[in-house]
């Protein structure tokens, strides 16, 4: 009886966070707009530009991490040890991908500025 019960269990506690997660997250955006809305403040938060420049910095991480994987894979055939080279390749490209974004995004920021 406990065999079955303890995966059923889990199972219903997992999908019950991830229900729980969701309501919590568009009930307080929904606070956050009409706190925005009562105030008579500007939403640019809510704006596409910042979703466009968002997917474009997963992109660009995505692209790198890719790379370390790739890398990764070079060294472990090469003779490294494979945890050691896909973890520090992964974690060197997807941070040299964010610093990169950090990089474009700042020069875009002062050509905005500038016009």
């Amino acid at each position: 009886m406990a065999g079955i019960l303890i995966p059923v269990l889990a199972i219903a506690g997992f999908w019950a966070a991830v229900i729980i997660l969701v309501y919590l997250y568009f009930t307080s955006r929904h606070r956050e707009r009409m706190a925005l809305v009562e105030r008579n403040l500007d939403a640019r938060i809510f704006s596409k530009e910042s979703r466009l420049d968002n997917a474009l910095k997963i992109g660009i991480v995505a692209i790198m991490s890719g790379i370390g994987v790739f890398m990764g894979f070079l060294l472990d055939t090469w003779g490294l040890p494979g945890v050691v080279a896909y973890f520090t390749t992964v974690l060197i490209f997807g941070g040299a991908g964010l610093v990169g974004f950090y990089y474009l995004a700042k020069r875009k920021e002062e050509e905005d500025k500038e016009v």
